[in-house]
């Protein structure tokens, strides 16, 4: 069966938005994990979150877009 090119553009939308809500909940728990640990620990976590706000900003882009 053959995908019209309307029902492409449709998944992937909704891929990217499936993206950027997983985003938004690992921002949240990274968040709710800074506290509490070993220094290297809260740099890493820190590093992974801008990482995901680079990574967000890229989605949100990209489903203006689409």
């Amino acid at each position: 069966m053959k995908l019209e090119k309307r029902e492409i553009t449709l998944n992937e939308k909704d891929s990217l938005k499936d993206i950027y809500y997983l985003e938004t909940l690992l921002l949240s728990e990274y968040g709710d994990k800074q506290d509490g640990f070993r220094k290297e620990t809260e740099n890493a976590f820190e590093n992974l979150e801008k990482e995901i706000r680079a990574e967000k900003e890229l989605v949100d882009k990209l489903l203006k877009r689409a």
